[in-house]
């Protein structure tokens, strides 16, 4: 699988809202369990809290495709800008 940057912007303020309200009572496991397939998987995610209209998920996928039909109907809550990323500097070592 390939490495991907996804921004997540959504729609509109209530889909925003709904959204937050939703996924309040999950943890990053539950959400990767639910975002997980042979094609796509969710990574992590990193957003500024409920004031902000935009998140940026880093997915592995097989496509960008991949990625839209793992989100199902949730993707429907964004425009979703998703950019390859082929370069990795692991920083950790």
């Amino acid at each position: 699988m390939k490495d991907y940057m996804v921004i997540h912007t959504f729609k509109s303020e209530e889909i925003r809202q709904q959204y937050f309200a939703m996924a309040q009572d999950l943890t990053l496991e539950d959400i990767r369990a639910q975002l997980k397939n042979d094609n796509a998987s969710f990574q992590i995610n990193w957003n500024a809290g409920e004031g902000e209209m935009a998140m940026y998920c880093w997915w592995k996928a097989n496509s960008p495709e991949a990625i839209i039909e793992t989100l199902g109907e949730m993707g429907e809550m964004f425009h979703n800008d998703v950019k390859e990323m082929p370069n990795m500097i692991d920083a950790t070592d």
